[in-house]
């Protein structure tokens, strides 16, 4: 899963003029940049949702400092303008900022019940693609649930063996496969699932495999 960043406020500082849309080819990304973004995923949400808020880079160096992900995907897209919000700071403001926006969010809590709740209402619409979710994040939640609010839960945490547990899971119906990527291929291999599952109609990562296996029969 993912989230758009919206900027940062800067308590105290007057700024005028800031906000100018430019070509996101003459920003740069900002080289300290501890976040790693699904690139796909923001792509796909821009496709969908359009864009929305704006990028926050340093004046002086053109460098973004909210939206390094959004800004790729831009590129990837071929945006001829993005919206940007100049910051007049030195360059330890400039990593306070970098640091700021991306860790305030993993500060921040999810109330599971609404958001299976919004999840669902969207799923029962067809309209998931472009949430930063899809079916497999749903079903995954739901199972969350089930195992939180059933004796199901309490049972797992009793297995003491691997074959205990495959046997619980096996007889809640579920199986998963883990297929692990090189991260210089994953963004690319997730945009590519995000197209398939529109192409192909289907819901899940995993109706995208069992249909693609099934017409190579």
């Amino acid at each position: 899963m993912f989230a758009y960043s919206l900027g940062v406020a800067l308590i105290g500082k007057k700024q005028d003029n800031n906000i100018e849309n430019v070509d996101p080819n003459s920003l740069g990304l900002h080289p300290d940049n501890p976040r790693q973004g699904d690139i796909g995923a923001i792509v796909t949400s821009i496709e969908n949702n359009g864009w929305f808020g704006t990028l926050v880079a340093q004046r002086t160096t053109r460098q973004v400092l909210a939206g390094n992900h959004r800004l790729q995907a831009a590129i990837a897209l071929d945006m001829e303008t993005v919206p940007v919000y100049w910051v007049d700071v030195d360059d330890a403001e400039a990593k306070r900022i970098l640091l700021a926006d991306n860790r305030v969010s993993d500060l921040a809590t999810w109330d599971d019940t609404v958001l299976v709740s919004l999840l669902e209402s969207l799923a029962n619409n067809d309209a998931l693609l472009g949430s930063g979710y899809d079916g497999d994040d749903l079903d995954a939640l739901l199972y969350d649930a089930q195992l939180n609010d059933s004796s199901l839960g309490n049972l797992l945490d009793d297995i003491p063996t691997p074959a205990e547990r495959a046997d619980v899971i096996e007889a809640a119906g579920i199986r998963s496969i883990i297929m692990p990527f090189p991260m210089e291929t994953y963004n690319a291999v997730v945009a590519l699932l995000a197209q398939a599952r529109t192409d192909l109609k289907v819901d899940t990562n995993a109706d995208v495999l069992e249909k693609l296996l099934r017409e190579r029969q």
